[in-house]
């Protein structure tokens, strides 16, 4: 698999600018299918040059003895869309940079639905890369410390106090690994119930976990978790203990930004909620912000690699 080239080079290589340099740049780093097998001719497929219309992009997959063909943008990311390979790596660059869905269509004079969709696609690659075997990875274990708490995203009442009018979504973060999981809780609600059943599909047994008095929380110690707790009516770090849950809260000023990024507001259907969740709990784990070096890193590595796997 060839290596993946920043911004720059793929300028400079004429990449950005060139449908067939496109194609074969994509099929190079994996995120369109390198090679094809026909299950009824069982043999591997080669990448032809399309004589017919059928295909717009000018090649695809055919057997050696040309009776089934199959497009090149089968199994990819690109299946089905109607979108040059140019304008993809152009609107990878600006996923990559925050760029809101209606700026980064006007940027490639692309249609809106289109990104849209797309940069939707892209952050289901990033939940589904959460997933092992399709089970959500559990953070934590024994000798790992988790700070958890419990935020509502959403917007001010009448835009003013402290009244808050959006969804609960529960939170933890590994001091020890720096991993992190936020979670939509059931039904908005964040009684007992609710928040034992998300901790044990997120957190392994045996992990210490520091919390707030909540109560919640009070049978965390009851259901294998060592259980730290910190009374914030006295101050945010127990004198005694020293447990606090700064690391987390701090979090969800991040978190929150993130959710309002391209959209002026918190989103508050659950789809987009989860997703938007999923896609910063990723960026974390990689350890992603908006510096430069982070966009590079997401344009010439990560995102890729991403994509490569998802649909490999």
């Amino acid at each position: 698999m060839a290596t993946f080239l920043s911004y720059h080079d793929l300028q400079q290589q004429g990449i950005l600018y060139s449908e067939a340099h496109a194609l074969q740049y994509l099929i190079n780093v994996g995120i369109l299918r390198p090679h094809q097998y026909c299950e009824e001719c069982q043999t591997y497929m080669e990448l032809k040059s399309c004589p017919t219309a059928r295909y717009s992009d000018g090649y695809n997959w055919a057997c050696p003895d040309d009776i089934h063909l199959l497009s090149v943008r089968a199994d990819s990311v690109l299946h089905r869309r109607k979108i040059s390979f140019t304008s993809f790596l152009h609107l990878l660059w600006l996923f990559c940079n925050r760029i809101s869905v209606s700026d980064a269509a006007r940027l490639v004079s692309s249609n809106i639905k289109t990104v849209r969709t797309l940069f939707t696609s892209l952050r289901q690659c990033m939940a589904e890369d959460l997933l092992d075997n399709g089970v959500r990875r559990k953070i934590g274990g024994p000798g790992h410390i988790i700070e958890i708490d419990e935020s509502k995203f959403g917007r001010r009442k009448y835009n003013r106090g402290r009244r808050v009018v959006g969804k609960w979504i529960l939170g933890g973060y590994c001091r020890t690994t720096g991993e992190c999981f936020l979670t939509e809780c059931t039904n908005n609600k964040r009684d007992h119930h609710t928040l034992l059943r998300l901790i044990k599909q997120n957190v392994l047994p045996g992990t210490i976990i520091l919390t707030d008095k909540w109560k919640g929380y009070n049978s965390l110690s009851h259901h294998g978790f060592i259980h730290l707790v910190v009374n914030h009516r006295q101050g945010f770090v127990d004198p005694l203990t020293g447990v606090h849950t700064n690391t987390c809260e701090g979090m969800w000023f991040h978190a929150k930004k993130h959710m309002r990024q391209g959209h002026g507001r918190t989103r508050v259907d659950s789809t987009a909620v989860s997703i938007a969740l999923c896609e910063f709990v990723w960026l974390k784990k990689f350890g992603l912000t908006r510096s430069d070096s982070s966009i590079r890193q997401m344009f010439n590595r990560d995102i890729p690699q991403l994509m490569s796997r998802v649909f490999s």
